[in-house]
């Protein structure tokens, strides 16, 4: 049963005190020290629950643990609680809703006796409960519930814990527009229930903070940071606006969602990840210093002055859309100004369509009102979005198109801020969710410009409800049976029972902690070894806790990896990158980390700068500093069988680049050749099946499908230089397990000798395993640039290495490399064999068989140039297509020298049958039916030839670019520029 309640937990000053620097021991009460995981329900060996997130404690209490002489005061209030609400985003993407309330309680005995703590001291405690609904409401409420029984003089029936457990074990997740969950805690009535799942997204907060905190002007600003990725900062010195403020803007952008990094209540000493290069939603206090970051491109909303300064401008929302979009949110703030000149009778009328008037305080109406206005906004400028998602297996949306339409309708040009929403995560990942799948049924935004298109009520969109929502009764069968009277009340905070291993780790902890205090103020200890012990158990961390570094020690790193390299990219031309700082700094994080958080994190980063909109063009001093990194990281995930991290290289190395004299792009891909994972079949099996997993299209044919992910696979084997045999063997291996069909390998045949004749072409041929390469036989019209290959990195930095064993102390061998070999290449070249087109034959094929097929291997010559295009035609193919077999067995192939050739390999020594003669630059496309010969080249030219007379019927022209020719197997003819 999913439970609304998943835990209550309990953080403050546990029995291993350390100050937010690391200092361990207590160091006074002005020092803030790191809050720990007390106790929390379900225990943390129960087996059916997974443990909470183990960042939770330092993130509840971001500013840290602070110790005071004095408890709560009734005169000051700074004394008085906190209630305020965070939330946590996972790995996913899926969030956690936290409650707190954070008070003085007393330390406890114990701790303050190890640590010299004086007597009748208070710290910093945090109660919480965790939960996936966003139901903040019953959250704060319940807790503060539970916080004022409690401390109530009153008392409570039974043991607080025994409520806790419960609440937490009992009160189950409401259905979603059926049902209505009724609990108690003690005399206090609950309930709690969840909208419709066809109707705006679940927002149990008010939107009244972000209208009180920013005026209309500023609110359009932020939300249209928001709208195209920006970096953003919240600032207040109040917690709960941050989070509130956050959530609000979210909800606002529907029917879209927020991609990135979000953490609307950022802990104090998480300051530096203000300085990420990718976009963000952070909030952070207004205590925190931030004088001494960059802050260069940020957004910085700061609620309490009504202020958003930033460094880059944010292209403003466009008209119409603005005005009405600002008139409708004055209406709503401010209807007795719009409408002071009306007649009282019809000021209510001013606001059409809206059931607000005069000076009614704040309440769901108003924020249902300000949704659907933000909502409206969306319908308005994507008028018409549909009818340019072209019907494919991938859903394209033509953008241009689009902006075309919106430009005539207007009579202005293509506004940057539609531009770059339509290039943003968010509206593709909108995209993605609601094509082709059930989403699109619930979809509003769809709803309300088919409502605004009929003239109905905006309102007639959400759905009604026809009926009451069913009951259900959560009640403690404990409460008031047991006769006696009892009454529970506590001076604090109660804490849980603990296990007996539990409470002799908590001994062990505070007697080393007390020991140690004894010895470093008293004497030496005579026994080295006993010095030891006691260090050893003194720095021992819970498994919680050690997990809750580590997360916080990952994303550190992370964090400092972006800030490298962008300083990395930055560097001035006459700055060594090899010599740098910055690239010692990233290469020993990548050589340091046994688990593999440095490299991983290297690419991750990359990625991120690539898809937030950077060119990836390198200089000739980045691009071999980058080179060399992603060697290094690509090796050590090798040696950790960390697949993931080497296929995510594998990508962000085919968009990087540098441009040589020729002005061709050099990708770092290319550089990548001498690793030995790209032999491994297993390797490229994994990715195809990666590729095929996160394909979303689910209605294309099967065979298509994976010819598609194929050409990817293909594409990136001709980046690296994998010989062609090599990369044939692998390919081929693929496509017969998934069974794709004849015509779908002659097409993979034909792509990848294509890409592989225009990379050896430029290139020339890769040394790496000549004799599987030797039947190419191309010359390279430039000599190969080896000078960077062969260069070595220059050592890092020394700084750089200092500061990185400073942040670890993990062992940093590395394992040896796991991954089998799948694929035994024969010592003996007479083993293997390979025809004209780079087929290669099993190893397991007879004496005989190989004789045979070494016999049949011809090489067909007659082109001056290099072949950039070949097309077979099969037996098979010519019956399925046109019933005939008078062309079965032809190949057609198109050079750089402009000449498009037929041939008939059946005729020996004259297989040469036509030259067909007409375009004037390199032939990039052929395709051919019964009659018909076309062909597509550089000179932006189709033209359609006679296959039998071999005449020029048709010349097409139009395309601004290189044109490719594809035949299609329904017998019709598609051209794509």
């Amino acid at each position: 049963m999913a439970r609304i309640f998943e835990y209550f937990v309990v953080c403050g000053i546990g029995p291993e005190i350390r100050t937010v620097d690391g200092n361990k021991g207590f160091h006074g009460a002005g020092v803030l020290y790191l809050p720990s995981l007390l106790d929390q329900y379900p225990p943390p060996n129960h087996s059916l629950y997974p443990p909470p997130p183990p960042q939770l404690s330092w993130c509840v209490l971001p500013a840290g643990v602070e110790f005071y002489s004095s408890g709560f005061d009734a005169n000051d209030a700074l004394t008085f609680p906190k209630s305020y609400p965070i939330v946590l985003t996972e790995g996913d993407g899926s969030k956690i809703y936290v409650s707190c309330i954070a008070f003085r309680d007393p330390v406890s005995e114990d701790i303050a006796e190890a640590y010299r703590i004086p007597a009748n001291s208070f710290a910093d405690k945090c109660i919480c409960f965790v939960s996936r609904l966003p139901s903040f409401h019953v959250l704060r409420n319940a807790l503060e519930e539970l916080y004022a029984l409690c401390f109530s003089p009153n008392g409570s029936s039974k043991p607080l814990w025994d409520v806790i457990a419960h609440i937490v074990s009992n009160v189950p997740l409401p259905t979603p527009g059926k049902h209505r969950v009724l609990f108690a805690i003690e005399n206090c009535l609950l309930s709690v229930e969840a909208p419709p799942k066809d109707g705006l997204s679940h927002g149990d907060i008010s939107f009244q903070p972000l209208v009180q905190c920013l005026d209309v002007d500023n609110l359009i600003k932020l939300f249209t940071a928001v709208l195209l990725e920006r970096r953003i900062l919240l600032r207040s010195n109040k917690y709960s606006l941050l989070t509130l403020v956050s959530e609000a803007i979210c909800h606002l952008i529907y029917p879209f969602r927020w991609q990135h990094v979000y953490i609307p209540l950022l802990f104090f000493s998480g300051v530096d990840y203000i300085d990420a290069p990718t976009p963000y939603m952070m909030g952070l206090h207004s205590d925190v210093d931030t004088s001494a970051l960059a802050m260069d491109g940020v957004v910085v909303v700061d609620l309490e002055y009504n202020r958003i300064t930033t460094s880059e401008d944010i292209p403003p929302i466009p008209e119409p859309e603005l005005s009405s979009l600002r008139s409708e949110i004055v209406k709503l703030l401010y209807p007795n100004v719009v409408g002071i000149d009306q007649m009282k009778g019809v000021v209510c009328n001013s606001f059409e369509q809206s059931p607000i008037c005069g000076n009614k305080p704040w309440g769901e109406d108003h924020d249902l009102q300000l949704r659907l206005i933000f909502l409206k906004f969306f319908a308005s400028l994507l008028s018409g979005y549909r009818n340019f998602i072209e019907n494919t297996a991938s859903h394209v949306f033509n953008t241009q198109a689009f902006l075309k339409k919106r430009s005539r309708s207007t009579n202005q040009p293509p506004e940057p801020m539609i531009i770059q929403f339509l290039d943003s995560n968010g509206f593709m990942d909108y995209l993605e969710r609601g094509l082709g799948s059930g989403e699109n049924n619930h979809n509003l935004l769809d709803k309300l410009q088919d409502a605004i298109g009929r003239g109905q009520n905006p309102i007639s969109i959400l759905p009604s409800s026809l009926s009451e929502p069913e009951i259900i009764t959560i009640s403690d069968p404990d409460v008031g049976l047991s006769g006696s009277g009892a009454k529970y009340t506590y001076d604090r905070f109660p804490s849980n029972r603990r296990t007996e291993e539990q409470e002799e780790k908590r001994r062990q902890i505070l007697a080393a902690a007390s020991g140690a205090f004894e010895y470093s103020g008293k004497h030496i200890p005579s026994s080295p070894s006993m010095l030891a012990g006691k260090d050893s158990k003194a720095i021992s961390l819970s498994p919680m806790e050690r997990a809750a570094e580590r997360e916080r020690m990952v994303l550190d790193i992370k964090v400092k990896l972006q800030g490298l390299w962008l300083r990395l990219l930055k560097l001035g031309a006459t700055d060594d990158p090899l010599s740098s700082f910055e690239y010692g700094t990233i290469l020993a994080l990548i050589e340091s980390d046994a688990e593999g958080i440095g490299g991983s994190g290297f690419v991750e980063c990359i990625r991120e700068h690539i898809h937030s909109g950077w060119d990836c063009q390198l200089t000739e001093e980045q691009f071999i500093a980058v080179k060399e990194l992603l060697k290094t990281a690509i090796s050590r995930a090798t040696s950790r069988n960390d697949v993931l991290t080497v296929r995510d290289a594998l990508e962000v190395s085919a968009e990087m680049y540098k441009k040589d004299a020729n002005n061709v792009l050099d990708y770092i891909q290319r550089h990548l050749i001498s690793l030995s994972i790209w032999e491994e079949l297993r390797f490229w099996e994994g990715y195809f099946d990666y590729l095929m997993e996160r394909s979303s299209s689910n209605s294309a044919n099967y065979a298509s499908l994976v010819t598609a992910q194929l050409i990817v696979v293909a594409s990136h084997m001709a980046g690296l230089g994998l010989p062609d045999t090599d990369a044939w063997y692998m390919i081929e291996t693929i496509a017969e397990k998934n069974s794709i069909g004849y015509k779908q390998f002659i097409k993979l045949r034909g792509f990848l000798s294509h890409i592989q004749q225009l990379r050896v072409a430029y290139w020339g041929i890769t040394s790496i395993k000549t004799q599987s390469i030797s039947s190419l036989g191309l010359l390279s019209p430039r000599s190969k640039d080896g000078t960077d290959e062969n260069q070595q990195p220059a050592e890092a930095s020394g700084v750089g290495r200092s500061w990185v064993q400073s942040m670890f102390s993990r062992d940093t061998a590395s394992r040896s490399n796991s991954f089998s070999r799948v694929r035994r290449w024969a010592s003996d070249a007479g083993n293997s064999a390979t025809n004209e087109i780079g087929t290669p034959r099993k190893q397991d094929l007879s004496s005989a068989g190989q004789k045979k097929i070494q016999t049949n291997v011809r090489v067909l010559r007659g082109h001056s140039g290099a072949i950039t295009a070949l097309h077979c035609v099969t037996r098979r193919e010519v019956w399925d297509l046109v019933g005939d077999r008078e062309d079965a067995g032809f190949f057609i192939s198109g050079s750089t020298d402009c000449s498009v050739k037929i041939w008939d390999p059946s005729l020996r020594g004259s297989e040469l049958r036509a030259t067909l003669k007409g375009h004037t630059r390199t032939i990039r496309a052929i395709s051919s039916d019964r009659g018909r010969v076309v062909s597509g080249s550089d000179d932006q030219s189709v033209l359609v030839w006679d296959k039998q007379t071999t005449q020029l019927l048709e010349e097409l022209k139009g395309h601004d670019g290189q044109v490719c020719v594809y035949l299609l197997f329904d017998h019709t003819l598609g051209m794509e520029p």
